[in-house]
């Protein structure tokens, strides 16, 4: 475990990350929550595994507007042996949170297990729990872990953004 953060570190679901940035808040009507968020970015609070980072960065305005702020180098994290271990630990437990037959994200155990190397790890997420392991979101398998999750209203309110 990870304690060198005061604070607490957000690792987003890739869908969760498009959803706001596409469809709930474009940043063209919410540029000071995209400028918090990219603040919460610079100070190393919200990370991506190389896998959500790679997933996400395949929406070209997602990753111009990555580019252009030159964020890759706070918020992307190397894929290293802890995050496998814990990627591996997960998929035990919920080998259907990846479902290809559903072209379900590949990246979920990758945004859980970031979460799972720090002391104080919180995913965000839009998901809901399903209470199903046949059928698992984020969110079930972060309760299993005892990993916090929260949406992005919940990250508003915790860093207490005014926007």
């Amino acid at each position: 475990m990870n304690t060198l953060f005061e604070h607490e570190i957000y690792s987003f679901d890739t869908s969760a990350f498009f959803a706001a940035f596409h469809e709930r808040y474009p940043i063209d009507y919410f540029p000071t929550l995209w400028a918090k968020v990219k603040i919460l970015i610079q100070s190393h609070r919200l990370k991506m595994t190389q896998v959500i980072y790679e997933e996400t960065v395949k929406n070209s305005e997602v990753k111009k507007w990555f580019n252009q702020n030159q964020l890759k180098r706070f918020l992307h994290v190397p894929i290293d042996e802890s995050i496998q271990e814990r990627v591996r630990e997960i998929l035990t437990e919920y080998p259907r949170l990846i479902d290809t037959r559903r072209q379900k994200s590949g990246g979920d155990p990758w945004c859980i297990a970031l979460a799972l190397i720090y002391d104080q790890g919180i995913v965000v997420t839009e998901e809901k729990p399903t209470d199903n392991i046949k059928r698992p979101h984020i969110p079930d398998v972060c309760l299993h872990f005892n990993i916090e999750w929260i949406n992005l209203v919940e990250l508003i309110k915790r860093e207490k953004w005014i926007i």
